[in-house]
């Protein structure tokens, strides 16, 4: 599946989120991954697919990793691509670049699997067609 087209999420950092090294800490950064995954589902017209409510399944992250390429700083812009790298019987994997907007620096690479489980027990359920089928489109 392909990076998709649109626009890349963006976000300015806050002071919030630097740590003593004047750098964003390290575990910002998933934060900024699942804010651009989120934004991701946005673009694409399909974040109600992932509300509880209105799809009848929750979705848990079940992996989260991070490499680091380069330090983000206070008040940078940072520009996120996220591509849907598996769409699996009952997960789904997304890639996520993170990029510094005033240099085009790659910063970081993540990574998010998440797991549709039932709302009633939490466990693994097979995603939605509807849902499976508006990821995979290009």
């Amino acid at each position: 599946m392909s990076v998709d087209d649109r626009p890349l999420a963006s976000f300015r950092v806050s002071m919030r989120d630097i740590d003593v090294y004047g750098h964003v800490h390290n575990s910002v950064y998933l934060d900024y991954c699942e804010d651009a995954v989120v934004e991701f589902l946005r673009h694409r017209e399909i974040l109600s697919h992932f509300r509880h409510t209105t799809s009848g399944v929750a979705y848990h992250v079940k992996k989260a990793e991070i490499t680091f390429h380069s330090p983000i700083d206070v008040d940078d812009v940072v520009e996120a691509k996220v591509k849907v790298e598996k769409i699996g019987r009952s997960s789904l994997s997304f890639t996520i670049e993170l990029y510094r907007q005033r240099d085009g620096a790659h910063c970081a690479s993540g990574g998010l699997v998440w797991v549709c489980v039932g709302l009633s027990d939490s466990r693994p359920t097979l995603i939605p067609e509807a849902t499976r089928a508006a990821l995979s489109q290009d």
